[in-house]
């Protein structure tokens, strides 16, 4: 990912595209850091969602989304694991 300055007129605006990539968890942390130390502010998260998945939102200063997603573990004995046994889904207990 190349950052270069951006346009100050537009940081109001919805970003122009989105695109997402799939990544490792262990990755995000070391995205964001090196995100914000180029462009301070263009980072939300890594946060947890609801689907499993963490994800990490950049904001290039051309002004397109970047959502980087990376799987969680699902914890076989976590409430979540629980539902989706419900659901007919085969998780393994630990």
């Amino acid at each position: 990912m190349l950052l270069v300055p951006g346009d100050a007129e537009r940081s109001g605006e919805a970003p122009a595209m989105s695109v997402s990539f799939a990544c490792v968890l262990s990755q995000l942390d070391e995205i964001a850091a090196g995100c914000e130390e180029l462009v301070p502010g263009c980072t939300s998260g890594p946060r947890e969602m609801p689907w499993n998945s963490t994800e990490l939102t950049i904001i290039t200063p051309e002004h397109a989304r970047i959502v980087l997603t990376a799987a969680r573990p699902l914890d076989p004995d976590s409430p979540q694991a629980a539902e989706l046994r419900e659901l007919g889904f085969d998780i393994p207990r630990a």
